[in-house]
């Protein structure tokens, strides 16, 4: 656990997170209504990453997994969650360069801290993040709906959409997930991004995306957005399969590695 301050309304704020390997650092940041352990550790991120010879560090999101949880929205800016991971750097790598893994809403936090640690991200991997979701922090409002209780929401929403529903039940059958909590997070994020100050981004960047992603959307244009970016989709992917699928996580270890020798040497 990491204190990381103070929470909108008073009382701590601490993120739990994993640490394996040793070697050049690397952070990995999951995807909503996940944790570290699902989307990195039983995905054979964390084993192949250490094989390759880094220092992998996966926390998880304040409001999932063993992290803080607030009921309340302005806990779960991208701004706080974004200040969280640069004190987890800060602590863990002290002003040493790391490159950083974000899957959906991770991927957005990871832009958010490459922007602001500037020449201290050494690589980015943007898994997830297509043209769809890019310039939209959060998820539609279905997907808020579909947390809150069923009396909680607006009469005209209280038929949720076949996969709302769905999204509904993959949240609950996390051990760690509190739907209100959840709700809170996707409030809080809920904004727009603003994509053009991405030009300023000079780490070499991978947006990857599967093949039949569609949530994300396609990852060219994202990618164009970054001075050093490339654009690439998996085949017989979608948006829950992606971090589980080998050739996935073969082509994010494969741009971490080349990034890391060309440091390096």
């Amino acid at each position: 656990m990491l204190d990381v301050g103070r929470l909108a309304a008073g009382g701590p704020a601490f993120v739990s997170f994993q640490r394996e390997g040793r070697g050049t650092p690397v952070l990995l940041l999951h995807g909503f209504a996940s944790d570290a352990s699902d989307d990195w550790v039983g995905t054979g991120w964390f084993d192949a990453l250490m094989a390759a010879g880094f220092d992998v560090i996966a926390p998880d999101l304040r409001g999932h997994g063993q992290s803080v949880k607030s009921d309340d929205p302005a806990d779960y800016r991208l701004d706080a969650l974004a200040g969280d991971v640069a004190a987890l750097c800060d602590r863990c790598w002290g002003d040493l360069r790391f490159s950083l893994v974000g899957y959906s809403m991770g991927a957005h936090v990871a832009m958010s801290v490459a922007l602001a640690s500037g020449d201290r991200v050494a690589s980015l991997v943007l898994g997830g993040m297509g043209d769809r979701i890019a310039a939209t922090v959060g998820l539609a409002p279905e997907f808020v709906d579909a947390l809150d209780p069923e009396d909680d929401r607006p009469p005209d929403r209280r038929e949720l959409p076949s996969y709302a529903v769905r999204f509904r039940q993959h949240a609950a059958s996390r051990p760690f997930n509190d739907l209100a909590v959840l709700a809170a997070c996707l409030r809080g994020q809920s904004g727009v991004f603003d994509l053009g100050c991405l030009s300023a981004v000079t780490a070499p960047t991978l947006v990857m995306v599967g093949e039949q992603d569609k949530l994300a959307g396609a990852p060219y244009r994202v990618a164009a957005l970054f001075p050093r970016g490339v654009g690439e989709t998996v085949p017989d992917v979608n948006h829950a399969s992606a971090l589980a699928d080998r050739n996935f996580r073969k082509r994010a270890v494969a741009h971490l590695t080349h990034i890391s020798a060309a440091i390096i040497t």
